[in-house]
């Protein structure tokens, strides 16, 4: 008699694909293969396979070796979705080949549609993909319903077409790189980032928000209006910036150990080249390092640097100031009193520059019709006297002014009140009157010009 406890079991089937890579903890593969859709359900009905299975210490060196933290990361530095169905299909063979089964040298077709070299060396199976990596079969022949799972030490990389990344324009890279004060400046002058973006070729040398910072507190300005105004306006500045652009492409595989660039800002810039190291240098002799090159734009290149580079800077005397205001009747009265060679050769002034309007309003004040008849009335002395009470012998911007009324000295050897508040900046004469200043902060090549709307009078014998 025989048991029926001896009957004969049925033989335990072999798992599915899926099956055996959770078994072999092989977590991240299965994440990846989960991220294809459909992917997991094509090989599970697959007729023959054979896996190489990468382990999870093979995909987090893959990981590190694309710059990448996680899955989603690798999927973006290898060129998207389409790029991972790729990798994945190169470590599947559409075919059945147990370890036993390998000559010394195979080369076998993947779901990929490219082919995969297998090499065996007695006990010893070996991979090596596209690139010439090489990966080793560290467990060997885990039979699965519809074929082989080879678990291997590497991710195997197929040949990828890479889509094509857009290069970025000049005001994209830029703020890209967080050169924020950069792109103020250029916004600051009307039409100069259309130009640049516009342009056939440039080499831009892009100082750093820390270049900016230092080039402030060299020029003792707290923001880039205070350093515009220094520099001697927008005019300037333009020049400024166009001097850190050169109207060609050089990255710096391009240079030689010295060059001599035309700059957009009409002078030249020195750059020189040693081995990696790439300066620049500007009209004054400063020397700025770049410090991230070759940053392709639309147009040319980037390089950034940690230096505001200076062009030589053109800023008009008080006589062309003036006349550039058209402050004709304070032009005549200083050359009547002889005053323009001293206002010309002081080391440092500040002029309160009245307006025509001002002078004719004086002149009805006091009854009289012409700049002539003023002299006559007042006498020269007097006349030199007011007209050098408009001057203070130092240098005040009118952000360098504190905030409410201070006593100044002028020319004049009296002192003026200058006010400064929300509403702007006033003057205010011996006399009590007070006038406004209505366009501040004209920089000049020894001080800086205020125009306002009185001529200030000091005490008159």
């Amino acid at each position: 008699m025989v048991s029926c406890n001896d009957d004969p079991q049925p033989p335990t089937p072999a798992p599915d694909l899926v099956q055996a890579a959770s078994a072999a903890g092989l977590t991240t593969l299965l994440a990846a293969v989960e991220a294809v859709p459909g992917l997991a359900g094509a090989l599970l009905n697959a007729d023959a396979i054979t896996v190489f299975a990468p382990t999870n210490d093979a995909f987090n060196a893959a990981l590190a070796a694309f710059g990448a933290s996680n899955l989603a990361e690798l999927v973006d530095a290898i060129g998207g979705p389409d790029n991972l169905e790729t990798v994945l299909g190169f470590h599947v063979v559409p075919a059945v080949a147990f370890s036993e089964n390998l000559n010394a040298t195979n080369t076998v077709p993947t779901l990929s549609g490219q082919s995969l070299t297998v090499n065996r060396s007695g006990n010893t199976v070996t991979v090596i993909d596209a690139a010439g990596n090489t990966a080793t079969v560290i467990s060997a022949d885990v039979e699965i319903r519809n074929g082989v799972v080879h678990v291997i030490d590497r991710v195997l990389l197929p040949e990828l077409e890479m889509p094509e990344v857009p290069t970025p324009n000049l005001v994209e890279a830029a703020t890209a790189a967080n050169l924020t004060t950069l792109l103020s400046a250029v916004t600051a002058v009307d039409g100069l980032a259309d130009a640049l973006l516009a342009a056939d070729a440039i080499t831009v040398f892009a100082p750093t928000n820390d270049a900016f910072g230092a080039a402030l507190e060299a020029f003792n300005a707290a923001n880039l209006d205070q350093l515009v105004a220094r520099i001697g306006g927008l005019e300037n500045l333009q020049t400024v910036l166009g001097f850190h652009v050169v109207p060609a492409v050089a990255f710096s595989g391009d240079l030689a150990a010295t060059n001599t660039f035309p700059t957009l800002g009409g002078q030249e810039i020195t750059v020189t080249r040693n081995g990696n190291g790439v300066t620049v240098t500007d009209a004054l002799g400063n020397t700025a390092n770049v410090v991230a090159a070759d940053v392709a734009i639309e147009n040319g290149v980037v390089h950034v640097i940690d230096g505001v580079l200076l062009p030589e800077l053109t800023l008009p005397n008080v006589v062309e100031a003036a006349t550039a205001a058209d402050l004709t009747v304070l032009l005549d009265a200083v050359t009547a009193a002889g005053l323009g060679e001293a206002l010309l050769g002081a080391e440092a002034i500040t002029v309160f520059a009245p307006t025509n309007d001002a002078f004719v309003d004086l002149l009805e004040a006091l009854n009289l019709s012409s700049l002539e008849e003023l002299i006559a009335e007042l006498g020269a002395e007097a006349v030199t006297k007011v007209l050098t009470y408009h001057v203070v012998p130092a240098v005040a911007f009118s952000f360098d002014l504190e905030d409410g009324a201070q006593t100044v000295p002028t020319l004049a050897g009296e002192n003026l009140t200058v006010t400064r508040s929300a509403n702007g900046v006033t003057v205010t004469d011996a006399g009590g009157n007070t006038f406004n200043v209505i366009a501040a902060d004209v920089a000049i090549a020894n001080g800086v010009v205020h125009v306002i709307d009185g001529v200030v009078l000091p005490t008159l014998d």
